[in-house]
Formats: structure tokens, C-alpha cells, sequence
């Protein structure tokens, strides 16, 4: 077991932490990726944060507050991804309704 690999179990725990602070931030929390869909430790964790419909916009800044002061640091990105960690562990988090930042669909 390599300690700086995520297990589902670790995954869906790190999610419940999460859940229990992001609405103040007016979003949602959801797995996604390879600890959702294969079975085996995984190099990064994948997350989905979506906006709660009631809430016009997502605050970014309390919701960067809210995972800091659970445990996620080193939070940088911009537009749709951003990266951080947890325990030295690799976090994505991703926020498909972005439509600020660079256009991540490759146009050809």
C-alpha cells in the first residue's frame, strides 16, 4: 500500500468531511474518476463541485476557507480545475459549470 495513494474508502471519507462544510459556500460535493469507476488505490482523488440551484454563484473564497480548514491545502488552478492536496495526497477538483478562464475544449 503506498501511503500517498487514495482508497476509495479514504476517498468517500474525505467527501462526507466535505459535504459537511461546502453548502455554505453554495455548491456540492461529488466523486468522480477512477475511485469511483475501477477498483484499486488510485494516484489522485477526483471531485466535482457543483452549484446548489438555488445559489446563483458558487463562493469560491469561502468554499477555499471551508476545505483549508478541514485539511485541503495548496489549492491553486483557475476556471473548470484546480489541484490541491490532502496528507500529501493528490486532490482534482473540478467545477464543470465554470464559464470563466481559458476554454478547456481544444478547438480546432
Amino acid at each position: 500500500m503506498n501511503i500517498f495513494h487514495w482508497t476509495q474508502e479514504e476517498a468517500i471519507q474525505l467527501c462526507v468531511q466535505i459535504e459537511r462544510v461546502c453548502p455554505v459556500a453554495g455548491c456540492h460535493v461529488a466523486l468522480t474518476g477512477g475511485l469511483l469507476y475501477k477498483i484499486g488505490q488510485r494516484k489522485d482523488l477526483d471531485l466535482i463541485f457543483y452549484r446548489i440551484r438555488q445559489v446563483a454563484v458558487i463562493d469560491y473564497q469561502r468554499l477555499w476557507e471551508e476545505l483549508k480548514s478541514i485539511g485541503i491545502s495548496n489549492v491553486a488552478g483557475f476556471g473548470w480545475r484546480f489541484v490541491g492536496d490532502y496528507c500529501g495526497k493528490k486532490i482534482d477538483l473540478l467545477f464543470p459549470e465554470e464559464k470563466v478562464g481559458e476554454d478547456y475544449v481544444k478547438k480546432t
